[in-house]
């Protein structure tokens, strides 16, 4: 609804002022403005992450660009960034290290690059796993069809 005149606001404060903020923090010698804007950080990648697996969908969602307008001037302007964080972003994070393997972490916090690696394979590998079972439920949908043509060609 207020999306024209809010976008254009909600890009400057991320674009400008958020950063401005955090050039700041790390200069400052407290860690309470550090700890707000980092987990501000936090909340706004897992929610363009949201949109990127989306592909946006969530954009058509009723007061969608007011909602997230909304919730950057508040973690930006009232210290809301930890709070946010802790009720939305913290208990999604100890549920998944509660269900991925101790092994799985330590590997990732020992060598990123050679985990993404490895995980990659392994999506390669589930993909084309998922990929040949089509192609055998395809050839098993069509083999009826083909004996029909068969059978009609032998008349």
């Amino acid at each position: 609804m207020f999306g024209f005149i809010l976008s254009p606001i909600e890009f400057l404060l991320m674009a400008a002022y958020a950063p401005l903020l955090s050039l700041r923090a790390l200069e400052s010698k407290t860690l309470n403005d550090d700890t707000n804007l980092l987990a501000f950080w936090m909340v706004m990648a897992v929610l363009s992450a949201v949109e990127s697996i989306t592909w946006g969908a969530v954009w058509i969602l009723p007061f969608y660009t007011e909602l997230r307008f909304g919730l950057v001037v508040y973690m930006l302007f009232f210290q809301g960034g930890k709070k946010v964080y802790t009720i939305a972003i913290d208990p999604m994070y100890q549920q998944a290290k509660k269900k991925l393997p101790a092994e799985l972490l330590q590997e990732l916090d020992e060598d990123p690059k050679k985990f993404l690696l490895s995980m990659g394979q392994t999506g390669k590998e589930m993909i084309m796993q998922l990929v040949e079972k089509a192609k055998a439920k395809s050839a098993e949908a069509s083999a009826p069809a083909k004996e029909k043509k068969k059978a009609a060609k032998a008349k």
